[in-house]
């Protein structure tokens, strides 16, 4: 009887997996190792820190790439900026991933009026578990089959009633800037 039941379980368990499996494969993948770098102003420095981590999907349902970073992978890039400060400045125990939504307003992932050239796009940003926008220059590239971007901006934490921990205050002015170059999604489908 044990084994009967073990053998139903088991069947049962990997007909889940290959029925998870092939709808996670009919999802647009992320693309991964994007580079991504974070600042923090002071009033006399800044604190970088840097992630290889960010990872990017296309979701043509929303008309938009998504940039998931994970907030551990961020790491200074001087020995002097302590190695925790941003993690702790987002919170990211409560909040884990950086989440930034870049608004690609047709119906195609990069529209041929948008290849090699900057456009000011909408970027939905989560910071704190709070999303605000905001329109960035976004510049556009492709080559062969993978499309490439970049921006720069910056926002305040202000804006996203963002608190910052007591220990950084003194360090910091609430700014944060936030560079993505040369980020790559690489399409399965033609643009």
């Amino acid at each position: 009887m044990k084994s009967t039941l073990y053998t139903l379980y088991v069947f049962l368990f990997s007909l889940l997996m290959s029925h998870f499996a092939t709808a996670q494969n009919e999802r647009s993948s992320f693309t991964g190792t994007n580079r991504v770098m974070v600042a923090l102003e002071g009033p006399l420095i800044r604190y970088d820190f840097v992630s290889k981590q960010m990872f990017v999907r296309h979701n043509k349902e929303a008309q938009r790439l998504e940039c998931v970073i994970p907030v551990v992978s961020l790491l200074p890039l001087q020995d002097s900026v302590p190695p925790a400060m941003l993690y702790n400045v987002l919170f990211g125990a409560k909040y884990p991933q950086l989440l930034i939504r870049l608004h690609v307003p047709t119906q195609s992932a990069v529209p041929n009026d948008l290849l090699s050239a900057t456009s000011n796009l909408t970027a939905s940003v989560q910071i704190q578990g709070v999303t605000n926008e905001t329109r960035v220059p976004v510049t556009f590239n492709t080559i062969d089959n993978t499309l490439y971007f970049t921006t720069s901006f910056d926002l305040m934490l202000d804006n996203f009633q963002a608190s910052i921990p007591a220990e950084y205050l003194p360090l910091l002015t609430g700014r944060l800037m936030i560079m993505i170059d040369r980020a790559k999604w690489i399409n399965s489908m033609t643009y």
